[in-house]
């Protein structure tokens, strides 16, 4: 039999028996007729193939695209990346997913399963498949544990602790909410410190493979400016006299259109000169200074420590929650962030905003303490 799909390329299939050839046809042509046209040759695709496909046509930050790339390869592939993507049931997803909660925290599961269904709606987009086999899963959970922000005592003994190199990147880190990739690509042209301030017009970029380099920041939210507290400025100051900038060569990819190598003055590069990113390199200089700030925390017989599952990270949550606690509004927080919205922040923060004493009473009763009704 032959006949013509909708991109007008003939195709053909063989039957045995002239009945199994009408049926085929018939349906062929309804399909046509319907646009409900599949390929048959493309269901056979391996889930594999069709996940790099949807990887290829997606419009990913580096980052993101990274990550996509080593969940499919660690959690997908071994276990399904091989069947045939018109083959997946709804129960081979629910057992994969099983297979997945046992290992991974339910946050993780749920970016995982979003992206392999993502995967399956853009099969179902470009006709490789009827319907999607996630339909009617219940989707893992992405509900975060509420964020318990470190006690000033740990953010100080951080700093403390850290090598005189970092002590300032830690420190601006608590009170600018700056994130790690925007820090360490911080240049000396980004501070105004006459001012007072910190401007964020890039980050640091370190993928799996390849060197650094120089990239937009994480949303069109995130340029911004950060005031910054005395203490802070002056550390800065500090910082910047007794470790020079360094010129590095870096590619510039902050208009994805042209990148280009220029110099870059950094604020923050390591001992060797180089870039500090965040990888291997950074991870051993954080897990040390924790280890040190805990160290001295005992010995000061202090009630608290810092959590091994602290990140620089928390630096960000810190500061987060020091402008809460003074009542700044969610739009400030979410500037000050660099959130693309709001909803983002409360997400995050809300459980913070609930803490605040209410002090709605005290505030109306002030207005309206003197008026009196009389009947």
């Amino acid at each position: 039999m032959r006949w013509r799909d909708e991109g007008r390329r003939e195709r053909r299939k063989s039957f045995t028996k002239k009945g199994d050839a009408d049926k085929f046809a018939a349906k062929v042509t309804v399909d046509l007729e319907r646009g409900h046209y599949i390929d048959p040759d493309a269901p056979k695709k391996p889930l594999r193939e069709v996940c790099e496909g949807w990887r290829r046509s997606a419009d990913h930050r580096p980052q993101t695209a990274q990550g996509a790339e080593r969940q499919f390869r660690i959690w997908v592939y071994p276990y399904l990346g091989d069947r045939a993507v018109g083959g997946l049931k709804r129960g081979d997803i629910e057992a994969w997913l099983k297979i997945l909660r046992q290992t991974l925290a339910e946050s993780t599961t749920a970016i995982i399963y979003g992206r392999l269904k993502a995967v399956l709606t853009w099969a179902v987009h470009n006709d490789m498949i009827v319907k999607n086999p996630c339909n009617g899963i219940k989707a893992p959970s992405t509900r975060r544990p509420e964020i318990l922000p470190l006690p000033q005592e740990a953010v100080a003994a951080l700093v403390a602790a850290a090598p005189p190199r970092y002590r300032a990147l830690i420190l601006l880190a608590a009170g600018s909410g700056l994130r790690l990739g925007e820090l360490v690509g911080l240049e000396l042209r980004d501070l105004d410190l006459d001012k007072g301030e910190v401007h964020v017009r890039q980050q640091a970029v370190r993928l799996d493979q390849g060197d650094p380099y120089i990239g937009p920041p994480k949303t069109d939210s995130s340029y911004r400016t950060v005031p910054l507290a005395k203490g802070v400025v002056e550390a800065l100051s500090e910082h910047v006299r007794r470790f020079p900038a360094v010129p590095l060569e870096l590619v510039d990819q902050t208009d994805p259109r042209r990148p280009h190598k220029r110099t870059a003055l950094l604020v923050f590069p390591n001992g060797s000169g180089r870039a500090t990113i965040n990888g291997g390199n950074w991870s051993g200089v954080w897990s040390n200074t924790r280890k040190r700030a805990n160290a001295a925390l005992e010995a000061a017989d202090a009630p608290i420590r810092v959590p091994q599952s602290a990140s620089m990270h928390d630096m960000r949550h810190f500061y987060a929650s020091l402008l809460i606690a003074h009542r700044e509004s969610i739009k400030t927080v979410q500037k000050r962030l660099g959130h693309a919205k709001p909803s983002v922040t409360l997400d995050v923060y809300t459980h913070l905003f609930e803490e605040i004493e209410d002090t709605t009473r005290d505030a109306v009763q002030n207005i309206l303490g003197g008026i009196s009704v009389e009947y």
